[in-house]
């Protein structure tokens, strides 16, 4: 017996007033309504209507359930009618991951106009470089840089929103006192502010003139963070080679110069990673799809 259903079956005759009429609210057969109420009449043990040729009526525990049980089945029928609403109706509490650099410096700065369009969606943002587990922690989604790592897991599917390079940068009173290096070895005559992470960065594949070549910057100064390199070179006191949308604008306004522009870095492609459903809640779909147009990403 689907107690559900037959629950259901039970609200509809009680509140219609009769099986005809529950019958078509509830887009069945008079006689399947009845079967339903046989089949709840019989588990419960009791009569919850008393039927005549022209009306029904509740039974004193018709009453009882009625007032008791019917509140469970309202409660299961607005949840339900929630959820497929959030399927096409962003809302809810959206949680994401991001590493630290790209989440303070795009994807913070991107949330207020997507909550503006979107004000029924409460967003969580974890800044940091820890790989979270999307299924045991419960994100929605994490942003994932330079690949899509962990994707051997049949749960996970990722989407492009980003590309990135490494660009070589000076402020211009550096150069004015040190010079411009013309090669990569001659920055050995340089000081050079290295981004190295584990093991990315100890070495950087470049593209130079057609061809790829790979080349390990001097590492008399290192540091983890794209945020700290690019401070660094912005004291004036040393060349990095940083994130592109961590300089863009400083470079158009004149802060910072494009220095060994012919080396080309080879692209680094950022990735939200969501956990693969059939039905992907419209919260998740609408945010990715705003990254992506607030970022300027190829779909991919």
């Amino acid at each position: 017996m689907d107690k559900f259903q037959c629950m259901r079956a039970f609200r509809e005759v009680a509140q219609q007033g009769g099986f005809a009429a529950a019958a078509r609210v509830l887009n069945s057969s008079p006689p399947s309504v009845t079967r339903l109420i046989s089949e709840l009449e019989e588990d419960l043990g009791i009569r919850l209507f008393t039927r005549s040729t022209r009306n029904v009526s509740l039974t004193e525990e018709g009453e009882l359930l009625l007032r008791r049980g019917v509140a469970l089945v309202d409660e299961l029928d607005a949840v339900t009618d929630e959820i497929r609403d959030s399927q096409h109706t962003p809302r809810g509490h959206l949680r994401v991951s991001s590493v630290v650099a790209f989440g303070q410096e795009r994807v913070a700065p991107a949330i207020p106009a997507f909550m503006e369009m979107y004000p029924n969606v409460r967003v969580e943002l974890e800044i940091s470089n820890r790989k979270v587990d999307l299924v045991q922690e419960h994100y929605d989604l994490a942003i994932r840089i330079g690949g899509s790592d962990g994707l051997e897991v049949s749960s996970l599917k990722a989407r492009k929103i980003f590309s990135q390079k490494l660009v070589f940068v000076a402020t211009p009173e550096y150069i004015a006192r040190h010079g411009e290096p013309e090669t990569l070895d001659a920055l050995e005559q340089h000081l050079v502010v290295k981004q190295v992470s584990g093991n990315w960065g100890r070495e950087n594949d470049f593209w130079y003139h057609g061809e790829k070549l790979s080349f390990s910057l001097p590492e008399r100064f290192v540091v983890n963070s794209p945020n700290a390199a690019r401070n660094v070179v912005l004291t004036g006191g040393a060349i990095g080679l940083i994130n592109d949308y961590l300089v863009a604008g400083m470079i158009s306004d004149g802060r910072l110069v494009r220095i060994l522009p012919e080396f080309q870095t080879l692209d680094q492609p950022v990735y939200a990673v969501f956990v693969h459903r059939n039905y992907m809640p419209a919260k998740v779909r609408v945010f990715i799809d705003h990254l992506v147009n607030v970022l300027g990403a190829p779909v991919q």
